[in-house]
């Protein structure tokens, strides 16, 4: 029994029988789909065939990608849609868009040099590392729902990107406190290596302009950890004693103001002990746990912006009659019924009125098996 021949596009094997087929870099290849076929022949039309040289990995399958409706992309030519994440500098619109079924650096090869050859595209940027594509273009002459279906013939979905507001300020407050950090465990060394040398266990033999020399050094390293690394424990403490509350910020204020203030007496005096290490060691622990709760705080956040982006854009609305109409989902009132097709994401909680099904909640409670659900069951947004 010889082994199926693996699509050229996708890789997935060809079923027996096939006659989906596509010249592509100048050989006949064999195809599993007529989704691959028409991907496989767009992208050779494009004169963009170089991608199956340059990919390392195979591409998504078209057909697992979720489907589009027509009406449903037309809804990202409205205004009041294209608000939250389309920004507009003079005839040229911008947009982020977040792209799935990419599988390596051919695919944003692709999509970029694919998107460029339109027209009324000015620039298509992709970000491999967070699949978020850039694109401007000129709406007037190319409508976003043209944009968004030109990816999909070749064989990638793309969504809309809207940013959580409180992930973004998180990721803000982490690039601060790796600064923070940063500073602090490298002057911190520099401080101590100087401290150290003035140390009388250690029987340097230094002269005693040398002595003074290396205090002032290890005053001034220290003074960024202080005003620039320490400055979240000061600010803290400064709001906190406004209204009269003695947190964890007050004091490690007073340890760290004490301790900088101490070393600073003594390398004016020249008598007693330098802190200047001290309080570099005590800031760079500190702001590290911080900082390792940032990161925390930020994967819980990340990890909530992605149940966020799992409801659709719009979804199928019941009328009296029965007939179904596609609504934007903020357009979705209490009390109306929803539509759902099989394989397609709840777009908000309810109850299941009529049918049955079985339901991945994976996302919600780490139950990798799909939930058998039925008349009268409670359902929730997002789940699929």
């Amino acid at each position: 029994m010889t082994a199926p021949v693996p699509c050229y596009h996708c890789a997935l094997p060809v079923p027996p029988g096939s006659r989906f087929t596509a010249v592509i870099l100048g050989e006949r290849r064999e195809l599993c789909c007529p989704g691959c076929q028409a991907v496989a022949e767009a992208i050779v039309a494009g004169g963009l065939e170089s991608y199956y040289q340059h990919r390392s990995e195979a591409s998504a399958n078209p057909e697992a990608l979720p489907v589009q409706l027509v009406d449903e992309l037309a809804l990202y030519d409205r205004a009041d849609v294209q608000k939250p994440f389309v920004r507009h500098d003079g005839e040229l619109a911008e947009a982020t868009l977040l792209m799935e079924g990419i599988s390596c650096a051919a695919c944003g090869w692709l999509i970029e040099k694919h998107l460029r050859s339109l027209p009324a595209v000015a620039e298509a940027r992709l970000n491999l590392s967070n699949h978020r594509l850039q694109v401007r273009w000129a709406d007037g002459q190319l409508p976003l729902s043209q944009v968004l279906s030109e990816l999909r013939h070749i064989g990638y979905a793309a969504h809309p990107y809207q940013a959580d507001r409180a992930a973004e300020q998180l990721a803000s407050e982490n690039r601060l406190a790796l600064r923070q950090l940063g500073v602090a465990g490298l002057l911190w060394f520099q401080a101590m290596m100087a401290t150290m040398a003035t140390w009388p266990e250690f029987n340097v033999d230094l002269s005693p302009e040398l002595h003074v020399i290396l205090r002032w050094v290890a005053m001034f390293l220290t003074t960024p950890i202080v005003f620039y690394s320490c400055a979240p424990f000061f600010k803290g403490a400064l709001r906190d004693l406004r209204t009269r509350h003695l947190t964890m910020d007050v004091s490690v204020s007073l340890a760290i103001g004490g301790a900088y203030l101490a070393g600073i007496w003594t390398a004016i005096t020249g008598t007693g002990e330098l802190y200047f290490d001290a309080v570099g060691m005590f800031a760079l622990f500190l702001l590290a746990g911080r900082y390792l709760e940032r990161r925390a705080r930020e994967r819980t956040a990340a990890a909530t912006a992605q149940l966020v982006n799992l409801l659709p854009a719009s979804c199928l609305r019941l009328k009296a009659d029965g007939q179904s109409e596609r609504i934007l989902l903020p357009e979705l009132a209490l009390g109306d019924r929803v539509l759902v097709h099989p394989g397609a994401v709840l777009p908000a909680d309810g109850l299941i009125l009529d049918g049955q099904s079985s339901i991945d909640e994976s996302l919600l409670t780490g139950e990798y098996l799909p939930q058998p659900r039925q008349a009268g069951d409670a359902v929730t947004a997002g789940t699929l």
